[in-house]
């Protein structure tokens, strides 16, 4: 039996003030499958920042309501699909396969662009069994995690002696929500490619984890890393290290605090991502994030304002951690459609032991981190010798003694092409600038240490465009001293 329903209705710009528009329906008991389709009036069509038109996202919570952070959520394709479906053993990405509860759903809408009042029309349609409606079976009323949670305690080799550089990716989506390929495409490429590690981050869904779980289980040498991109209008950040759905309502900078200190409660790690993007970072009076994307795609995609904005926060002495990530939405065989992919930018972390998400994650945290261009590097490896003994075993993201006046001795390791420039950064601004005139560079100095302050090294120089200027190649988390 199939029972169909339909929502008409109009949406306005003042709707549009609140973010979220949610559409009640009932799901009958015996309820096999639902299968939702929408439209609406005047569709922008390309990016809704640059174009005119109206963008409403969708998704859907289910009988557990809707309550910020710990509703039922159920499934969120965004603007990327019209139609979704969810069956028992089966949903559309993006959307929890798993029982269908008896009791009052809700479609909620994303009124991202609402230039004027807009019809739009709402398709359900849901298969029903009759005879469990009539012998009344119960419902579940929990459903389950996707599984990728238990990547969590995947080691992939012997762990070396004494730590190494693993280099990744942090930021990366698939079909699950507006990428272009399945999971197991981008998982076969960033193996090809020889990432040690790869986080994949769909918006606002977990629906990928299952998938991620699988192909970790199947073998492989790349650990993958279960995430979820918290996309709202007011700014996108990513969340990994999850237990579960990680809500992405954050309206206003309120919500978006309990937000974060939701996701540290639950031992996640929470990122500001492309703060200078189109769509930018607006809520900088939160607090207890982590880490911030200072590069996302191409070095000349809006990264030299996250780069400054980052560098103001460090002056403040607030001691915040950089990576990178790709962001990126295409793999072969699908078209490529933005001019990077998995690793570029790349995410290097030193990890001492077994390469797990918690090391990855914990060497994030601790600002043991450096980023470059690509998985074949520039590397920067910058250190201290803190104490004194001639053993350089202070990494970035360390914090050292160092008492006001005391020069203390670097040691950088650079691995890349010639010619480019190894600029040394602390609060007062630049502190030495020297060319690395071999592939294979070591730069040894000593710098008086001023109070509370921190060393930092970015690699320049000019790539395919020199009228344009110089692009960064790599960049490293600083070295502190003194109290942070």
């Amino acid at each position: 039996m199939r029972k169909k329903i339909r929502i008409d209705g109009v949406v306005t710009p003042e709707d549009a003030q609140n973010q979220y528009f949610y559409l009640p329906f009932d799901m009958p008991a015996g309820a096999r499958r639902v299968e939702v389709n929408y439209h609406y009036e005047n569709q922008v069509v390309g990016a809704q920042e640059f174009n005119p038109g109206n963008n409403i996202d969708i998704g859907v919570f289910d009988a557990r309501g809707t309550e910020f952070l710990h509703g039922g959520f159920r499934g969120w394709s965004g603007g990327a699909r019209s139609q979704f479906h969810i069956a028992h053993d089966a949903a559309t990405p993006g959307y929890l396969r798993g029982p269908l509860q008896k009791g009052e759903w809700n479609i909620v809408f994303g009124l991202t662009k609402i230039g004027e009042p807009t019809r739009y029309r709402v398709n359900i349609e849901v298969d029903v069994d009759p005879k469990a409606v009539t012998n009344d079976v119960a419902q579940l009323t929990e459903v389950p995690v996707p599984g990728a949670y238990a990547l969590s305690a995947a080691a992939l080799g012997a762990p070396p002696k004494g730590g190494r550089w693993y280099r990744g990716d942090l930021h990366a989506h698939s079909e699950h929500s507006d990428g272009a390929n399945t999971v197991a495409e981008i998982v076969d490429y960033v193996h090809r490619i020889g990432l040690d590690y790869f986080a994949l981050t769909d918006h606002n869904t977990i629906s990928h984890w299952d998938d991620l779980a699988r192909l970790q289980q199947a073998g492989g040498p790349t650990l993958l890393i279960a995430g979820e991109e918290i996309t709202m209008q007011t700014g996108h950040a990513n969340v990994w290290g999850l237990d579960g759905w990680m809500d992405f309502r954050g309206t206003d900078n309120e919500r978006v605090q309990r937000l974060i200190e939701h996701a540290n409660q639950r031992g996640s790690m929470f990122s500001i991502n492309h703060p200078d993007s189109p769509i930018p970072w607006r809520h900088n009076h939160v607090h207890g994030y982590q880490a911030v994307e200072v590069w996302n795609a191409p070095w000349r995609y809006y990264n030299e304002p996250a780069l400054i904005r980052w560098q103001f926060h460090l002056n403040k002495g607030e001691r915040m951690v950089a990576v990178g990530g790709s962001d990126s939405h295409c793999v072969p065989p699908a078209e490529m459609t933005q001019p990077n992919g998995p690793g570029e930018p790349c995410t290097w972390v030193w990890v001492e032991g077994p390469l797990t998400q918690k090391a990855v994650l914990d060497a994030v945290a601790a600002g043991r981190v450096f980023v470059s261009e690509a998985p074949n590097g520039p590397m920067l490896d910058l250190r201290a010798d803190a104490d004194g003994d001639g053993t350089f075993e202070t990494l970035a993201g360390d914090v050292c003694v160092a008492p006001s006046g005391r020069k203390m001795r670097f040691h950088l390791k650079y691995r890349g092409p010639d010619g480019k420039h190894l600029r040394y950064f602390s609060r007062k601004g630049l502190e030495r600038d020297v060319i690395a005139t071999t592939e294979e560079f070591d730069d040894e100095f000593e710098l008086r240490c001023e109070p509370d302050d921190y060393l930092r090294v970015e690699c320049r120089g000019f790539r395919g465009r020199p009228d344009r200027g110089e692009v960064a190649h790599a960049l490293t988390n600083p070295i502190y001293w003194g109290n942070w």
